[in-house]
């Protein structure tokens, strides 16, 4: 009875860091990277605006801060090649836009249909990068949240920049790396911008949005 517990805790010891690597592929390693950029970007546009108020506590003036920020996101683009991106990095730029949302900063979506698009195999859509749908071309955020990617044989690094709507000053920087494993493979490749194929790819040319 022993030697099989023993047994059992060897074999579990050996397949413990298999089960952490298969956890850490696409479900984990591009989380993580989001967090850590979300935090950086956090930690400095709170020492901007987090004020010293005396009647209010550090954490009161950090969530009413936070929140009269509204931020627009953009897709992250290959540092050597501005009209380029991959799937990974328009993921990217989801995960640290939730990561921000939980901190309480405010998002503008931009991608929003003026209508919603019913197919019956399908289903209801109503975000679009069809600049001839889109509910408005014109944002009102405070700041631009903006970056690029460099791929490397085994990581690719990204490096985001919170930008000032009205002028080109930074606000915030950060980067973070993500390992290459197989699942995230297929999201490296790139298109150029404006190009691409399926509903609201199609050849669509590129649109400039207003910002006010």
């Amino acid at each position: 009875m022993n030697r099989f517990i023993v047994i059992v805790l060897v074999l579990a010891a050996l397949l413990f860091p298999l089960t952490a690597a298969a956890f850490l592929g696409f479900g984990g390693n591009v989380p993580e990277a989001a967090d850590d950029i979300a935090d950086q970007l956090d930690d400095q546009l709170m020492m901007r605006y987090s004020g010293d108020d005396p009647n209010m506590t550090a954490r009161n003036r950090k969530k009413l801060a936070r929140a009269r920020i509204m931020i627009m996101g953009t897709t992250p683009v290959n540092i050597n090649d501005l009209e380029r991106a991959c799937p990974l990095a328009r993921q990217m730029m989801e995960e640290i836009s939730t990561e921000l949302m939980d901190k309480g900063y405010r998002f503008q979506e931009l991608r929003k249909g003026r209508d919603i698009r019913f197919d019956k195999n399908r289903g209801e859509f109503v975000l679009t990068r069809d600049v001839r749908k889109l509910l408005t071309t014109t944002a009102t955020s405070q700041a631009i949240m903006a970056g690029t990617y460099v791929i490397t044989p085994k990581q690719v690094r990204f490096s985001i920049r919170l930008i000032h709507t009205p002028g080109n000053e930074v606000l915030a920087m950060a980067s973070a790396t993500v390992p290459i494993t197989p699942d995230l493979r297929p999201l490296l490749r790139e298109k150029p911008l404006g190009g691409g194929s399926g509903v609201d790819g199609g050849g669509v040319p590129p649109a400039t949005t207003r910002l006010q």
